[in-house]
């Protein structure tokens, strides 16, 4: 009696991923098949607009059947490679340092990943926050007076701050 408390129903939801999205697709490509078929043995539009009877034809019938068997193949096969193009680009970030895991145990800089699997340029900079952090760290007595400076040196002016634009 316990074994039959404890089995879970099987129930297909969207946390399955692929096999979730296949269902509704073959579910929505049985519906065709089924649509096709009814075409066929009760001849739709004579019923609904009084147009003359036709015979079923049954080669009619497999050759849209097959259409749609294949459609759905393919459909469902697309789908699949999707997804696992999707799940294959995710990539694994350390929260704390920001690594990648590049292989199960191998984790590598960020920096060094974007380099080696992307044409992305890379350069340094650095934003007003860790500027100011910077600039605290380097100098705690001046951290008042310059922590509202610009991380970047005004226009004209050279590496020693003094103006360059009269030259």
């Amino acid at each position: 009696m316990a074994d039959l408390h404890e089995k879970k129903a099987l129930v297909l939801t969207p946390s399955h991923g692929f096999a979730y999205i296949a269902f509704w697709q073959w579910a929505a490509f049985t519906v065709l098949l089924l649509l096709i078929w009814t075409n066929e043995i009760l001849d739709l539009p004579a019923l609904w607009y009084g147009t003359a009877p036709r015979a079923a034809d049954i080669s009619r019938g497999l050759l849209a059947t097959a259409a749609v068997l294949l459609t759905g193949v393919i459909a469902t096969g697309n789908t699949y490679l999707q997804q696992r193009r999707l799940i294959h680009s995710m990539v694994a970030i350390c929260s704390y340092c920001h690594k990648i895991r590049v292989e199960q145990e191998l984790w590598e800089g960020l920096e060094s990943f974007i380099d080696k699997t992307s044409t992305i340029s890379m350069t340094h900079g650095i934003c007003p926050e860790c500027y100011k952090k910077a600039v605290a760290e380097a100098f705690p007595e001046d951290a008042a007076s310059t922590a509202d400076e610009p991380a970047t040196p005004a226009k004209g002016a050279g590496h020693d701050g003094k103006d360059t634009e009269g030259r």
